[in-house]
């Protein structure tokens, strides 16, 4: 059977990504940012799922920057969240990050008017025929792809536990933007799923700033807000394998 459903799908994150950008540009709120970056995201995924079902090239290089810049933001926000959850919280640090946070903001808002026009620059090349959903085609993408995925498991570290995220996330996207007929086809535990991907999330936060904060300028001892991080890392790691072993 034909449909236009991809396309329609993807058009209305575009139509949602313009409103989120617009109003972060606004209001400024972490959220809004968020779920510009979860759009583009769902822009990307159902891109790569389009291409294999049409055998052609698609590109969305256009989004890349604004991506790119909105994901630099949203780390930096999630680096001084953490500091600031944590006993004795580094306040020289974390003002430190706040100053560097909002000269990001500042760039970022400054350059809204371009992003909001390069979306719909995007928007207007945007037209998938209607395409083939088969039923058969369909099931193979997502049998392989999570293959793909346990794959990674087997032999997991850090580094391979964030593909292993980023994966799932695609595939998570690719599945909601499917009919709910076809979705009842797919073998895919979305509770499960979810779960992992919340623990995976709070993880990579703490990985994350601990990366970001081991580069910045420090003293020859380890300070003790990032030990803290540390411990809390682990913590999570541990927790994570154990999840992912007894659902494996």
């Amino acid at each position: 059977m034909k449909s236009s459903l991809l396309n329609d799908y993807i058009l209305e994150n575009l139509e949602s990504l313009v409103q989120n950008l617009s109003l972060y540009i606004k209001d400024k709120k972490p959220e809004s940012l968020h779920r510009l970056r979860v759009d583009i995201k769902k822009v990307r995924a159902v891109y790569s799922f389009a291409e294999y079902v049409l055998k052609i090239k698609l590109d969305t290089t256009l989004l890349k920057q604004l991506f790119l810049k909105g994901g630099k933001l949203r780390e930096m926000y999630i680096h001084i969240l953490l500091l600031s959850s944590i006993p004795n919280p580094p306040q020289k640090m974390i003002n430190q990050l706040k100053k560097k946070e909002n000269i990001l903001i500042q760039q970022f808002v400054k350059k809204g008017v371009r992003y909001i026009m390069l979306i719909e620059n995007f928007r207007k090349k945007t037209s998938l025929p209607k395409i083939d959903l088969h039923k058969t085609k369909i099931i193979k993408y997502f049998n392989k792809q999570a293959k793909k995925a346990n794959k990674i498991l087997k032999n997991i570290n850090r580094e391979d536990l964030h593909r292993y995220r980023k994966k799932i996330k695609k595939l998570m996207y690719i599945y909601n933007a499917l009919s709910k007929r076809m979705q009842s086809k797919i073998e895919l535990n979305k509770a499960e799923i979810n779960d992992q991907q919340k623990m995976l999330g709070d993880w990579h936060d703490t990985y994350s700033a601990i990366t970001f904060l081991s580069h910045e300028p420090l003293s020859t001892k380890t300070p003790e807000y990032i030990l803290n991080l540390k411990e809390k890392e682990k913590r999570q790691f541990s927790t994570l394998l154990k999840n992912l072993k007894k659902n494996g």
